[in-house]
């Protein structure tokens, strides 16, 4: 695998009548699968991971830390995050449009209750830690919600047992704003998720470090120190790391030629294009094709 390489995750239930997505990792295995799973990642839903047994490291932006046993962390809309399990461990991460918590749209609770949390910039996480008298209402009600989706015999109106769940679990995490604006970062991420959006935007044509730095309004230099803080790579490097990571879908879903995918994801030539794929993937794209279509 190359380099971290940071990717907008999916909600696949984001149309349905139910959009709740939940994920059970158990022993560094998820399910269902997710495209954020275990990578830098970011998506438009809140997000509550709930520990149920051994250790996770939970990396936001520059700032990291690890969770235990009862342990959970809500996790705004758009940062970009990184869970990782260590061996033996299981947590159940729930994946939260805002609108299940808006109640419906144009609602005086979207405007006073969720927008003003899931809209701040500025408010990337918050940890729940159970050794903290003041989580334990809180994480007895997440405990109540991962009982409730998990139970083997359904109950009748299980989804809108669910709903009224997650609103209690919302109107808990409201009473602990007052704390929340006080040890909220005053850091903005804004300019990292511009910057990184402008390359996912953009990858397949020919861009500059200028280019990428002037969506944001800001210099060469700085566009460079932000990526140096946030990804640890140069925008260069990012950038050939994120033609690499769009080619491998097309390798394993599609016909296309080698050459043609690599025109297609921004490369120049078919050569240059290998030759990056060996270094970052340690084979050759056509072996990378058909490893994966075997697995």
């Amino acid at each position: 695998m190359p380099g971290q390489v940071p990717v907008y995750s999916h909600n696949p239930y984001h149309t349905t009548k139910f959009p709740l997505l939940v994920l059970d990792v158990l022993n560094r295995h998820c399910i269902p699968y997710n495209e954020g799973f275990q990578v830098l990642h970011w998506h438009d839903e809140v997000q509550f991971v709930y520990i149920l047994k051994g250790s996770v490291h939970v990396k936001i932006y520059d700032e990291e830390f690890d969770l235990q046993e009862q342990d959970c962390i809500f996790i705004n809309r758009t940062a970009l995050h990184q869970i990782t399990g260590k061996e033996d461990c299981h947590y159940h991460s729930y994946i939260i449009p805002a609108k299940m918590l808006n109640f419906f749209s144009g609602s005086i609770m979207e405007q006073n209750d969720v927008e003003p949390i899931t809209n701040n910039p500025t408010f990337t996480h918050y940890l729940l830690y159970a050794n903290v008298p003041a989580n334990h209402s809180i994480l007895h009600q997440i405990s109540a919600l991962d009982k409730l989706y998990f139970q083997n015999v359904k109950y009748k109106h299980h989804e809108y047992r669910l709903s009224i769940q997650l609103s209690k679990i919302w109107l808990e995490f409201l009473s602990l704003l007052p704390e929340m604006k006080e040890i909220a970062p005053s850091k903005n991420y804004e300019r990292i998720r511009t910057l990184i959006s402008t390359i996912h935007t953009n990858y397949n044509q020919s861009i500059s470090i200028q280019d990428i730095a002037d969506t944001a309004h800001i210099s060469k230099t700085e566009c460079l120190r932000c990526f140096q803080k946030y990804i640890h790579d140069t925008p260069y490097q990012y950038l050939m790391k994120y033609r690499l990571h769009m080619s491998t879908s097309l390798l394993i879903a599609t016909e296309m030629s080698v050459t043609d995918i690599a025109f297609n994801v921004g490369f120049h030539s078919t050569s240059s294009y290998i030759k990056y794929f060996k270094f970052f993937y340690k084979m050759t794209p056509y072996k990378y094709r058909i490893e994966n279509r075997m697995s």
